[in-house]
């Protein structure tokens, strides 16, 4: 099983516009590992590959991919950067190519297509938190995550049941529920929303959040995604994390793990 991080930051994206911070003049220099496009993950199993996430970067993220195809889509929730990319499904050029049937609460749904009409063509199904879906090979569990202010933009992780692994993906949440908790408790792997640095946000997790979680909840490896612009620049960032936790990573666009 690989995983592929396609895009690794927040809605606004590093660099922005404008932007004098030293980040974003890091993020500017060709290869760098602190540009990030909005969060999106691929996963290559052994017989179907899943993208979680359609952001508004889809096109450009695609690259990454390369021919590979897109079996199934699940979505997180319904904000622009994880939903608004799917119009471009919709598309007769990559409708034809992937056709992918996208995996989502029919809440996020309904409040997606509101905004994005032409989804309604794309293949839907609809799941539910807490409840078991199985492929061939392998197995998801949809939990809940809070997140947004907005009760309309219900947020959902996921738990990847692949032969004995277990991998959970939570990508954007301020608090994990209980129940969500004992569902992913002891993962294999587990990557995880880290927006904020040091100060806590009121929809994000911040990195002392972090190593408290990872530390109740015992997991194993640890990739921290939607990385935020008050993060140091990545080579930074990333000594300061080893420095608190050895199984803390942080992830960068592009990034390949295999597990």
């Amino acid at each position: 099983m690989q995983i592929i991080f396609l895009g690794t930051g927040p809605s606004p994206r590093i660099p922005r516009p404008n932007c004098k911070w030293y980040v974003c003049e890091e993020a500017k220099k060709p290869g760098s590992k602190s540009a990030r496009l909005q969060t999106s993950t691929f996963f290559e199993l052994k017989n179907f590959n899943v993208l979680i996430d359609v952001s508004q970067d889809f096109e450009k993220q695609l690259k990454r991919v390369g021919d590979k195809k897109i079996d199934f889509v699940f979505l997180t929730h319904g904000h622009a950067d994880a939903a608004y990319g799917l119009p471009l499904l919709a598309n007769k050029k990559y409708r034809e190519k992937f056709n992918p049937v996208i995996h989502t609460e029919k809440q996020t749904f309904e409040v997606a297509k509101k905004e994005m009409p032409q989804i309604a063509k794309l293949n839907f199904k609809f799941i539910e938190p807490y409840k078991k879906y199985n492929f061939e090979g392998w197995q998801v569990i949809p939990f809940r995550v809070e997140h947004a202010f907005n009760p309309l933009f219900l947020t959902l992780g996921y738990l990847f049941n692949v032969g004995k692994k277990r991998i959970a993906y939570a990508s954007d949440f301020k608090k994990i529920p209980p129940k969500s908790k004992e569902l992913i408790k002891g993962a294999d792997l587990v990557i995880l929303d880290c927006a904020a640095y040091n100060r806590p946000i009121p929809t994000h997790v911040s990195f002392p959040e972090i190593l408290e979680l990872v530390e109740e909840l015992k997991f194993k490896r640890v990739y921290l995604t939607q990385v935020g612009i008050a993060w140091p620049h990545y080579e930074m960032a990333q000594k300061i994390i080893q420095k608190q936790a050895k199984n803390i990573f942080l992830a960068y666009d592009g990034l390949e793990i295999k597990i």
